[in-house]
Parts: structure tokens; sequence; C-alpha cells
């Protein structure tokens, strides 16, 4: 009985000590803003066949998703949603977290000039 007792206390702060791992890591990812032009994964920051709008949208439609481009780095959008909201080709200012090479946006907003 005081085997089993013993057991499940280190299981319950094994899964509570990755708990707080895992709340941990979620904190440090800090919230950044970067401005760059919307695109696609296929097409990249090489640039589009005619109209950039035209070309993401094609891209789109035949898989890619939706992306920044800040130079030459390309960053996957996430949600997409809120990406297609924005013409492709159209500079924009992209709030949110940077996990690898996606982007967990809180806000995509038009640069104006």
């Amino acid at each position: 009985m005081t085997k089993r007792l013993l057991a499940a206390a280190i299981a319950v702060f094994f899964v509570a000590g990755l708990s707080f791992a895992a709340g941990n890591k979620a904190q440090k990812a800090k919230m950044e803003t970067l401005t760059g032009v919307i695109t696609d994964t296929h097409c990249g920051a090489n640039g589009h066949m005619g109209s950039a709008d035209a070309c993401v949208k094609k891209c789109i439609g035949m898989g890619a998703k939706y992306a920044l481009a800040v130079g030459k780095k390309v960053y996957v959008l996430d949600p997409q949603e809120m990406a297609a909201e924005h013409p492709g080709g159209a500079e924009v200012r992209v709030k949110g977290t940077v996990e690898g090479d996606t982007i967990h946006a809180s806000s995509i907003a038009a640069v104006k000039k």
C-alpha cells in the first residue's frame, strides 16, 4: 500500500513538473513586430509571376500557405484567415510570437505610406 502511494505521489509530481515547464516555455515567447510583404510559401521572397495578388491567390488555391516575406526570410502566417484579408504583395505590419518559421499573429495591419 505504501509503495503504491509513493508511486502515485511521484507520478503526480512528475506530471506537475511537466506542466510547469510547458507553462514557462509559453511565457518566454515574446511579442514581436515584423514588417514585410504578404506572399505565399510557394513563391516566398522570390517574386511573383504577373500581379502579386493574383499569383498569391493562385498558389494558395494550389495548396500553398499565406506567408510574410521579411527581406529574404519567409514566415508562415498563423492564423491563415487573418492573412487572407490582405492582398498579395501588400506591405503589412504583423504583431505576434515567432516560433521557428511561423508567426502566430495577434494582428496584421497594412502599412500606411
